[in-house]
């Protein structure tokens, strides 16, 4: 019986093994957005976003300001953007390193918009 037991345990713990070993191959995509430029892509995405939070809501804002207008400041399409997002997540250094910036991005506007609403106010 401990044979058997034994037997099993070290079956599922080599196909564990074995299963989790293959991260599959990360080719690096043809068009591959720059990570610099990757940064300032999904912050705007990020700002847009939020924006389409407000309320209320602007017709000619959405019609303006949306996914068309990104790929149109960088000269990227939609499938280019995702297959170097994809790329990158494969990376979570990169990945993080990247939404890092943009944070402390995020963080430096509002700290300027909370500046000049102190001054405002006075």
């Amino acid at each position: 019986m401990k044979t058997v037991v034994n037997f099993i345990l070290s079956l599922i713990l080599t196909s564990m093994i074995l299963s989790c070993s293959s991260t599959g191959d990360i080719e690096k995509p043809d068009n591959l957005i720059k990570e610099s430029v990757m940064k300032r892509v999904l912050y705007d995405i990020m700002v847009l976003d939020a924006m389409r939070t407000f309320k209320p809501k602007n017709p000619d804002f959405e019609a303006v300001y949306s996914k068309p207008y990104i790929y149109k400041k960088y000269g990227i399409d939609s499938l280019q953007l995702v297959e170097s997002d994809n790329y990158y997540a494969k990376f979570p250094r990169i990945y993080y390193r990247l939404y890092s910036n943009i944070l402390k991005r995020m963080d430096k506007v509002k700290d300027s918009l909370t500046e000049l609403d102190k001054l405002q106010r006075k």
